[in-house]
């Protein structure tokens, strides 16, 4: 009994060890999310998303502005990506972003440092518009999710669940006005693949509704879980928000990584999502989905 229950052990182990490594290269290779999982729990995120002037370029503006910022400030760039997209919150100004910066600070205080330094005001000069939004990032939280996904499958597998469906164009989707919006975002998609074919960045700030708080699970939902854990895609981060500027006031943050933005744009257009996710299509949360561009910064 004890070798058996030493082999399922094992076999566990290897199975957690395996699930991890390869996120790891997801996170690294794919996504382009520079993020070390053991990072100081006084570490402080902060997202720009910015516009750009008539003329600039994303990488060559991103790259300015981020070198700018390290060259005075203890600032780590984690990811950079030029954005598809923006959702916007009922809060906050309607404004469509070009793309968007993360950094990693050593603690708040380095980046109020930063913040009130004259030349950070000059990086953003760089700029026809910006917004800064700041993360508490849960550090065990965001390493666990891999295994969480693991877990996820582990159980649908022996509830003989062995496959996912394939995803069939929604009818309301292609035809009701109320989506035309999301049509439009679906070409920007499709477009932007041809940035980037190997990933997809989804920046989520999520206000909470009456019902109060909402966890990993909730917010993406049970199917799309399953989903998650068999295509290899899911979050990147997962914190608590700090607003910083113009009284944006959010619950949490989640950065999600999608295989494409082709295959996000054919899950968002598609029967499967707009009957298990649609709805929260329409909260009031901020998005921005972008495409992976730190590795040409």
């Amino acid at each position: 009994m004890q070798e058996i229950m030493l082999l399922i052990l094992t076999l566990v182990a290897i199975a957690m060890f395996w699930q991890h490594r390869r996120y790891h290269y997801i996170r690294h290779d794919l996504a382009q999310d520079m993020q070390r999982p053991l990072h100081s729990t006084d570490a402080f995120h902060v997202m720009v998303f910015f516009k750009l002037k008539p003329g600039d370029r994303v990488v060559e503006t991103a790259r300015r502005f981020a070198l700018q910022l390290q060259s005075f400030s203890q600032a780590r760039l984690i990811y950079a990506g030029q954005a598809a997209f923006t959702v916007n919150a009922l809060h906050l100004d309607n404004r469509e972003w070009d793309g968007v910066l993360l950094f990693e600070f050593p603690s708040r205080d380095d980046y109020e440092q930063s913040r009130v330094d004259a030349r950070a005001v000059l990086a953003r000069r760089l700029f026809a518009d910006s917004y800064l939004h700041g993360m508490r990032r849960n550090r065990s939280a965001s390493l666990l999710v891999p295994q969480w996904l693991l877990r996820r499958r582990m159980k649908d597998l022996l509830l003989g669940r062995w496959r996912i469906e394939p995803l069939q164009n929604s009818l309301a989707f292609e035809t009701a006005p109320e989506f035309q919006p999301w049509r439009n975002r679906v070409s920007r998609l499709r477009a932007l693949h041809e940035v980037n074919r190997d990933g997809l960045v989804m920046f989520n700030l999520i206000k909470y509704g009456a019902a109060g708080h909402q966890d990993f699970a909730e917010i993406y939902g049970d199917k799309l879980l399953s989903r998650m854990a068999v295509f290899r895609h899911g979050p990147l981060h997962m914190g608590r928000s700090v607003a910083l500027e113009e009284f944006a006031r959010f619950d949490r943050v989640y950065i999600a990584y999608y295989p494409s933005a082709r295959y996000f744009a054919d899950l968002i257009a598609s029967q499967y999502f707009h009957h298990i996710a649609g709805s929260k299509l329409m909260g009031d949360s901020f998005r921005v989905a972008t495409a992976p561009i730190t590795a040409r910064l």
